[in-house]
Formats: structure tokens, C-alpha cells, sequence
């Protein structure tokens, strides 16, 4: 039972939605092979390996900022370990998810956990640092105690946050194989700390895996595979065979579950099994998986399948013959080409789903009902560019800005490239919504070069989804109409306005008009690539490439800054009013409004505040379509169009304004994170909540209105271009579901059939209360399986027993009164602030009382009452 209580105000709660990275951990199976688990920042997430889908998740007891590894122990099937940063070693039991234990390693004061790994079921191998130390504190401590077991001080490895482990075995003992991003590959036995051994290679060592079988792999930045045999401490009886496809560097790579084959995985978007040269009938066969999303980061092999964690956010499931047989995807996994130029959140109402940002030339659309990604909607239709070693994160086509009619029916977006080579690329596509399982919308029309190759702004689709704006960096907006044809329907530029001269200076920078001469400006140089063979930390283009999904912009700051253009005049965001007679649009400090039809000036609005440059503006809906509301880079202003004044500006340094097109309220969102969502009639907002997350780690620089009910508000928030939140009311205890907890673990059988907590918080009722409810439920209860059947299936009522038709009937004994009738009626006399005065009257007369008993002996009294028994009338009946 749950009691509501009630409340004046509806508390808002900021909940995170999606947008985790499950690519930073390696991924592993359940020992059945039946689910794969992914580390999400603090959680453990754990899906079917047959469906992809998200079944349950494991928890720490403890708060925990995020887990480093998780594994099995061999000779242990049903518990799962795994280590947070801070050194806590957690344990859940595997079949319910319930945390066993959790244990703080005594590690040195001040480092974190950078790899962990089981060398048994009792014992983990582990590597404590921090930036400040020069190498990595190594040792191996007890997973149930946590004390130090065994500290290995004879091996020496630098600092580096490009560290890859493995734990191997060969003849009986145990060892560890260490690479931490240079050219070096460490080897240390486990149960003799004073054995080690060092190989140096010419090319930085990037991944390490071991066998059981006393095999090592490594991989390095050339992109070639070694496979080290034999005695691993000694140099003369050490084999070594190299395993070379790859051409650029080679990050992932893993044995199988058996030993007999190597999977690697790099740069190429290719992953690769081969056959070691043992297997006779099969030697140096290779098999591969093209065509993959994005870059190899982790493998994992089990007897029946091989999961791949990609650098766009996704784990791909493949099996042993090396065919793809699901995808697990998670939003995000953005380049930083993406993140420079842009990207979209726009709330899709037909399916009540989100269009946020995707990998490369895609976009993604996230149901909010599921939580799910439904489709990646390819927008570029173009093959991904393929890396060289001059220029491993080549530039590629990017979807920069889109935007959806109210309705649904359209979907208008823009593509970008721009290298600094060759000519921009720049399209405009317009996309209508169909019904199809596969893409939920079709191309309608393609313009090449819609604003001569410079990056489309903003755009705006009209209610009616008649007519489309685009602003662009050329200073100017361009207006597309849709022309119904008998045929087919298409868009065509109907004009391209312009506040000033409409010619833009970036058009004559030599960065694009050279484009015909073989190599300019350095960018293409000659020789061999010094991150292959040295480490640049910060300047590394390797670590870049790894940290790709974190990081903001690694391209270089003068082909981003080429595709924008801050001029005077440099136009901003464009708005359509909501009866679509009115365009609204930003040149540099001035607001403009055009008139939709004519396509020429109305008014110019400006104000000393909104200098130097305007970046959005909307219009009202509903009964605020009479107002504009515009930001810059400091404040927010909104105007009136009646008098084309000012009605109030508010200096917040947004980031982001969005407008809700089924009512009458707008959201922004400031530098502080902080969200506010009013309406234009008001500066006082309707919603305030202040400093949601921290800045440092990332502003919110997109907001949506999502579906609401009544006076509710949801709404929708993406920080770090990948990130999403939703502001939504808070759930009460009505709409929780009691459960049992999985962080207790139960001593028997039978305790998982209690309750975690004995002591209920659920407030009694009264007596009169508790016989009100179930008699109203039995009775409820009874109608409604008597009437449920069909009626020739329904017993006759004489059949029916007594009590059931009382019940049904609502019939109850009445006592009589034992005072007569002349007796008068007592009053009780009180003051106004008392209870009402209670008045004794005689109970009214029962105007329909059943009584079953007297009606069924009149009815058998009537019988042998008639004289249709009698002995005259049978004998002359049957002849007697």
C-alpha cells in the first residue's frame, strides 16, 4: 500500500539520460556466454549477448566515481570483481547482482588504480600512480582483506596514461605483461618477483594480450601484430612471429578463448582473426570484419563470440566465423570536427523520440519512452575517408546543423567539410518523414553548394512546412519553398536576401581559393611520422585519436576557424513567426525583420546591449506570438512586435534558447549551468534551477522541449555534445514499485522472500476507513466477474445462493431504533467553532428490502394452495 501525499508545488529533478561512454573499459562476457558486461562510468551494465538489450545493472554499496576493470575469476563462475579508481574492490554475487563485499586496497596514499587485474580467486595484480609520480607503484594485494601480498619493486615502468596489462601463464607460474604507450614491453613473473624481463622494440608498443598457453601478442604504431613464444626471460629461446596487415596503429588485440587464433583491431576500422602458423590446415589465414563504424579501443574473445568496443560509443557482437551479429550503441562517440563545428538537439513529436548528433555523417534518433537509440539515419550517404600515416584523423564530412518542421513532416539538415586543401563542401538536404522500419525519413531534395560553400548558421522550418530559411556565413539567408508538383514535390531557392553587401571577406582568403596547387601551407610533409617511434603527451596525435570521444577540438585551430566567420555583420540565428508571415534574422548587432512573402525589410531592431553579435532569436507561440525573444553572447533580450520596443533584457550569458512550439513558454540556458524557463510576458520565470552540474566539466550548449502532460515540463539538455539530461518533474513514492534490494545479500532461500525493512513507513488508516474500501472493492469485484460473462452463459437466478445476491445487491441488515417514534429529537447545542451539531433521527424506511427466505416459502405456499394435484383431475388425466 502507498500513501500520496500531496503537494502545492511540483519539485523538478535534473536526471541524466544517456550519453555515457562504454568504450573507456574493456568489455567482458559472463562465464555462460550468454551476456556481455560494459563498465559506464561507476555501473556495470550487463546485456544480452543474443538481443543487445539492456537487462539489469550492478551497482557499487559504496559511491565510487568510476571503475577501472571488472573480471571473473576462473574457478569461480558466480562472483564478479571489480575496482574503482580510489582502490575499492567490490564483489556482487553473479546471480542476483548482490554486493558480496567490498574491500579498500591498501594502496599508496594520493594514487589511483590505473589497470586491475585476477591472477586467482583470491589475489589481484594492480598499478597505483599519479601524474606526479615518474613510475608505477606495481604489486599485488588480497581481493577479501585487501593487505599487500607481494610488492615487485625490480621492474620499472614510466608514468603514462597509455597503459595496457595482461596476465598470462607458462609452466605453471603466473606473469604479467606490461606496455605503457613507448617502445618498451615489460614482462614480470607473478610468483617470483626477482624474475623480469624487458624487450625493446623501434616503434611505440600501444596493446599487450596473454594466454594461458605461454603466448604474449603486442601490438605497435606501424600496425604490425608479435607473437612472442617459448621463454619469455630469455632472449635466445624466445620466438618471435610477426603477424603484419594493419598499416596504421593497432590499438586492440586479444587470443581467443582457446589460444589458437589472434584478433586485432586499429585505425582501419577493420578487424582482423588470424591463424597461428601451428594450426597446420589453417596457417596465416586471415578473416576480417570491414566496414566497421569506427576504430578499434578494446577486444574480448569467449568460446562463441568476440565483442568490440568502437571509438563512436559502440560495442559490436560478432561470433567465431566472424559475421556481425549485434550492435550495442549508446549515444555519443562524436569526432571533434563535430563538436567544433556544431551539432543539433531537436525534439521528433511522431515518434516521441530526440534527433541528436551521431558518428560521422550520421544522425541518431533516441526514443525518450525506451531510452534507447532507435535509428542512425545516414545523412552524408558517404563512405568514411581513410586514415594515412602523414594524417591518421583525416577531416570528414560532418552534419553541422538541422532542424524539424512542428508537424514532423520534414527534416532539413546541412553538411560541412573543409580541410584546407581542397575546396569546401557544403550540401543542404531536405528529408521527408515516411513510414519505413529502416529510416524513418526519405531525401527529398539535395542542394551542392547552397550558400557557395560556407557553413549554413541556422535553419528554420515554418509550422505549415511550406517554406525553410537558412542563414549562412556568406551574410546571407536564403528562403526555400516547397513546390507541389503533380509528380513529385521538390524545394527550390525562391531569393537570398542580405542586410549589407552579402559578399563575405572569408570568400577571399587564399586557405580557400588555392586549392588547386599540389601542396600549400605545410600541411602535407614528407618522411616518417615521429609519433610512431616517440610520445608527445599532449601533442601526441595517438593519445588524441584514443581520447577523441573527450576531447573538444584536436584539429587545427586554422581550418576551424576559417569555417567560421566573425565579421561585423556576421549573421546569426533565423526565426519564422508562427503564422509564418514574418522571418526574423541576426546581422552582426542588429535584428531584422523580413517580410515573408515580398521577401524585403520591415523593421531593424537594435539596442546598445545587444552588441557585438547576436547568436539566437525565436518567436512566441500560442498567445505569445506577438513577441521575439533574441540572445547574445552576454544577455537575453525579448521584444515586443506590437511596438517593436524592448520589454526586458536579463545579462545571464546563455548558451543556448529554445522554445517550446505547442506552447507558450522558452527555456535558456546560461555559461553556470543554470536553466530558467519563462514565458515573454513575464521576465519572472516560471522555472528556475540554478547550477545543475558543475561547468568545469561541461555546459549544456543544446536544450529541447520534449512531450508534456497538462501544465508539466520536460525538458531535454545535452552538455559536451553528448551528454543528455532531462529536467523533469520528480516521481512520487506512488509511482515507485516496491523491490527488493540488491545490495543486501540474503543468508538463506527463504530470505528472499522478506522484506529489506521490517518496520513499515506507511501510515495507518481508520477502521471506518479500511471497511469502506473493502467492502467497495469485494463489491466491485463481484459485478464485475457476474457481468464479465457472456449472457447465455450466466446462471439462472434461482440458482444463484443467497448471500451472493445480497452482496451484489448492496443489501445490509438495519437495526431498529429502540426509541419510539413521538420521542423528540436531541439537539446538542454548541458554539460555531465546535464540531457540527449531531442530530439523532429515525432511520428512514428500507424502500426495496429483499428478503429472499419469505419470498421462497410464499412462492411454495402458492403451489399447494392450487388445486392441481387433486385425485379427480389426475385420474381422468392418465385414464385411472
Amino acid at each position: 500500500m502507498v500513501v500520496k501525499l500531496s503537494s502545492n508545488q511540483t519539485n523538478y529533478v535534473c536526471k541524466r539520460k544517456a550519453g555515457r561512454s562504454i568504450v573507456d573499459r574493456r568489455p567482458i562476457f559472463s562465464p555462460d556466454d550468454e551476456s556481455v558486461l560494459v563498465i559506464a562510468e561507476n555501473v556495470v551494465r550487463v546485456y544480452n549477448v543474443k538481443t543487445a538489450d539492456w537487462t539489469r545493472t550492478l551497482e557499487t554499496e559504496s559511491a565510487v566515481k568510476e571503475l577501472i576493470a571488472i573480471e571473473f575469476p576462473e574457478k569461480e563462475d558466480y562472483n564478479l570483481c571489480g575496482c574503482s579508481d580510489r582502490g575499492v574492490v567490490t564483489t556482487w554475487t553473479w546471480e542476483n547482482g548482490a554486493v558480496l563485499r567490498e574491500v579498500q586496497l591498501q594502496i599508496p596514499n594520493g594514487s589511483k588504480v590505473w589497470s586491475f587485474n585476477l591472477i586467482n580467486e583470491r589475489i589481484c595484480f594492480v598499478l597505483t600512480g599519479n601524474p606526479m609520480s615518474k613510475t608505477f607503484h606495481i604489486a599485488s594485494y588480497s581481493i577479501r582483506t585487501g593487505e599487500l601480498v607481494t610488492y615487485y619493486n625490480e621492474i620499472g615502468v614510466k608514468f603514462n596514461d597509455i597503459l595496457s596489462v595482461a596476465i598470462g601463464s607458462s609452466v605453471g607460474e603466473e606473469f604479467a605483461v606490461i606496455s605503457n604507450g613507448q617502445n618498451l614491453v615489460h614482462i614480470q613473473n607473478l610468483d617470483r618477483p626477482d624474475v623480469c624481463a624487458v624487450l625493446t622494440t623501434r616503434f611505440r608498443i600501444l596493446s599487450v594480450a596473454a594466454n594461458r598457453r605461454g603466448m604474449v601478442a603486442y601490438t605497435d604504431a606501424i600496425g604490425r601484430a608479435m607473437v612472442l613464444r617459448g621463454d619469455l626471460y630469455n632472449p635466445d629461446r624466445r620466438a618471435q612471429e610477426p603477424l603484419h596487415w594493419h598499416f596504421l596503429p593497432l590499438l586492440a588485440v586479444a587470443f581467443s578463448a582457446i589460444g589458437n587464433y589472434l584478433i586485432t583491431g586499429g585505425m582501419e576500422k577493420v578487424l582482423v582473426k588470424w591463424t597461428f602458423s601451428d594450426l597446420a590446415q589453417k596457417a596465416n589465414e586471415k578473416k576480417f570484419i570491414p566496414r566497421m563504424p569506427g576504430f578499434a579501443r578494446f577486444i574480448t574473445a569467449s568460446r562463441s563470440h568476440i565483442a568490440v568496443a568502437l571509438s563512436n560509443n559502440s560495442i559490436v557482437l560478432a561470433n567465431l566465423e566472424m559475421h556481425v551479429t549485434n550492435t550495442i550503441l549508446e549515444c555519443g562517440g562524436l569526432t571533434s570536427v563535430n563538436r567544433s563545428l556544431g551539432s543539433t538537439l531537436i525534439y521528433f513529436k511522431p515518434t516521441d523520440s530526440l534527433i541528436i548528433p551521431g558518428r560521422t555523417g550520421f544522425l541518431q534518433l533516441y526514443s525518450t519512452k525506451t531510452d534507447k537509440v532507435l535509428y542512425n539515419i545516414d545523412i552524408t550517404e558517404m563512405n568514411s575517408i581513410p586514415s594515412e600515416r602523414y594524417n591518421i584523423l583525416p577531416v570528414e564530412t560532418e552534419v553541422t546543423c538541422a532542424a524539424v518542421s512542428a508537424d514532423g513532416r520534414w527534416l532539413v539538415t546541412s553538411e560541412y567539410r573543409n580541410d584546407g586543401i581542397i575546396y569546401p563542401e557544403e550540401k543542404l538536404k531536405f528529408w521527408s518523414s515516411c513510414r519505413d522500419r529502416t529510416c524513418p525519413f526519405k531525401l527529398n531534395t539535395c542542394v551542392n553548394l547552397s550558400h557557395g560553400g560556407l557553413n549554413v548558421v541556422s535553419i528554420a522550418l515554418s509550422n505549415k512546412s511550406d517554406f525553410c530559411v537558412t542563414s549562412g556565413n556568406d551574410q546571407k539567408f536564403r528562403v526555400w519553398r516547397l513546390d507541389r508538383n503533380e509528380k513529385k514535390s521538390r524545394w527550390t531557392c525562391l531569393t537570398a536576401c542580405y542586410y549589407s553587401s552579402g559578399v563575405s571577406h572569408i570568400q577571399s582568403n587564399p586557405l580557400l581559393n588555392e586549392f588547386k596547387h599540389g601542396e600549400m601551407l605545410g600541411l602535407v610533409e614528407k618522411g616518417e611520422r615521429k609519433y610512431l617511434t616517440c610520445d608527445f603527451f599532449e601533442r601526441d596525435q595517438i593519445r588524441n585519436v584514443i581520447n577523441i570521444h573527450k576531447t573538444k577540438s584536436v584539429v587545427d585551430d586554422r581550418i576551424v576557424a576559417k569555417s567560421v566567420y566573425r565579421g561585423e555583420l556576421a549573421i546569426g540565428g533565423v526565426a519564422i513567426s508562427q503564422d509564418g508571415s514574418l522571418i526574423a534574422a541576426w546581422f552582426g548587432p542588429k535584428l531584422t525583420l523580413w517580410d515573408t512573402h515580398l521577401c524585403n525589410l520591415r523593421a531593424t531592431l537594435a539596442h546598445p546591449a545587444l552588441r557585438p553579435k547576436g547568436v539566437h532569436v525565436l518567436f512566441g507561440n500560442n498567445d505569445a506570438a506577438h513577441y521575439l525573444a533574441c540572445t547574445t553572447e552576454t544577455c537575453l533580450a525579448v521584444w515586443s512586435l506590437l511596438s517593436l520596443t524592448v520589454t526586458y533584457i536579463v545579462q545571464n550569458s546563455p548558451t543556448c534558447l529554445v522554445a517550446d512550439p505547442f506552447s507558450n513558454k522558452m527555456a535558456v540556458v546560461n555559461k553556470d549551468n543554470d536553466v530558467h524557463i519563462f514565458t515573454p510576458h513575464e521576465s519572472t520565470p516560471v522555472l528556475s534551477k540554478k547550477g545543475i552540474l558543475n561547468p568545469q566539466d561541461g555546459v549544456f550548449t543544446h536544450c529541447a522541449f520534449g512531450n508534456s502532460s497538462g501544465a508539466d515540463i520536460r525538458l531535454y539538455l545535452m552538455r559536451n555534445s553528448s551528454e543528455l539530461y532531462c529536467l523533469e518533474p520528480e516521481k512520487t513514492a506512488e509511482a515507485k514499485l516496491e523491490v527488493i534490494s540488491h545490495r543486501n545479500v540474503p543468508k538463506s532461500k527463504f530470505s528472499l522472500l522478506l522484506a529489506e525493512q521490517q518496520v513499515s513507513e506507511v501510515r495507518a488508516t481508520s477502521a471506518g476507513q479500511v471497511q469502506q474500501i473493502n467492502t467497495d472493492s469485494l463489491a466491485g469485484r463481484a459485478v464485475s466477474e457476474f457481468l464479465s460473462g457472456a449472457p447465455h452463459m450466466i446462471p439462472p437466478v434461482g440458482m444463484l445462493s443467497t448471500s451472493f445476491l445480497q452482496l451484489i445487491s448492496g443489501y445490509a441488515e438495519v437495526e431498529e431504533a429502540e426509541s419510539s417514534e413521538d420521542a423528540p429529537m436531541e439537539v446538542d447545542s454548541s458554539s460555531d467553532d465546535e464540531e457540527a451539531p449531531k442530530v439523532q433521527v429515525p432511520k428512514p424506511e428500507q424502500l426495496c428490502k429483499a428478503d429472499y427466505d419469505t419470498i421462497k416459502n410464499k412462492k411454495l405456499q402458492r403451489v399447494l394452495d392450487q388445486n392441481i394435484l387433486d385425485f379427480e383431475t389426475t385420474k381422468e388425466v392418465f385414464g385411472l
